[in-house]
């Protein structure tokens, strides 16, 4: 199951690479207002999402992230493994890159206009 959450970056650690193999991780943390209540939520994003996260602090995001847990030694731990981040414009929407567009004219006669 995969959960969202909106908010403003609040903090972002620089990439860290960890373990035998290098993997690149870093954490950000985004502050919510549900109206009523300030939260703070800690996210990990982990290998090519930790080089390419382009959020800065102060941005507005959408975070779509799980909640993974795993036991290491006979101890129990718990993370929110954000999956992706989107930056958001001032009226909540995402902002997203436009498809590229084409016309028929472009098609030859061989092409699959699917």
């Amino acid at each position: 199951m995969s959960y969202t959450s909106t908010g403003e970056v609040i903090a972002l650690t620089p990439v860290e690479h960890v373990g035998n193999d290098g993997m690149a991780k870093r954490q950000i943390v985004i502050q919510t207002n549900d109206g009523r209540y300030d939260n703070i939520q800690p996210f990990t994003l982990l290998k090519e999402r930790a080089e390419k996260c382009s959020a800065t602090v102060g941005s507005r995001v959408i975070v779509s992230w799980d909640y993974k847990g795993r036991e290491w030694k006979g101890r129990y731990y718990a993370d929110a493994v954000a999956w992706k981040i989107e930056l958001a414009t001032q009226a909540g929407s995402v902002q997203q890159q436009q498809p590229a567009s084409y016309s028929d004219n472009e098609l030859d006669s061989d092409s699959v206009p699917y």
